[in-house]
């Protein structure tokens, strides 16, 4: 069983897709360029073709990854829920958010906190506005990893 830090769980939240960046870079770039040869060489329709491919891979590649971006847009939403239950725990028992960690990313009925030896199993109410904390051990802690 995999646990998670607070700090890994705010570092894999604030990580960029730095392929989709450096893909709309280049293709922002291509556009740029072809844009500008096209406007002064009017008369050769390579440039216009060229600028029209550009613009309508463009158009494909965003229509793709949009999908990709709302799932991420959505990861992010539910790490967030779990780095504010974790506060909320943190501050609850009075010790700090570095010593606790999750069993996952998402705030999931039967999530299981660790705060050193001790670990407790997390239930939420139906809108998950509140939770209760109970003592819960596992069947074998030798399995156990700690992404820090």
């Amino acid at each position: 069983m995999t646990f998670y830090s607070y700090e890994y769980l705010v570092e894999q939240n604030s990580t960029p897709n730095f392929l989709f960046i450096a893909v709309t870079f280049a293709l922002a770039l291509a556009l740029l360029v072809t844009g500008f040869l096209y406007f002064r060489n009017r008369n050769d329709y390579k440039y216009r073709d060229l600028l029209l491919i550009f613009v309508l891979g463009t158009v494909l590649f965003i229509g793709i990854n949009y999908n990709n971006y709302e799932k991420q847009l959505d990861i992010s939403n539910k790490t967030n829920q779990t780095l504010t239950l974790m506060r909320s725990i943190a501050k609850e028992k009075k010790i700090s958010v570095k010593k606790l960690y999750s069993n996952s990313s998402s705030p999931t009925e039967g999530m299981l906190i660790k705060n050193g030896e001790k670990l407790y199993r997390v239930s939420f109410d139906t809108n998950q506005s509140s939770y209760t904390l109970t003592n819960s051990n596992l069947v074998d802690s030798s399995n156990v990893t700690l992404k820090k």
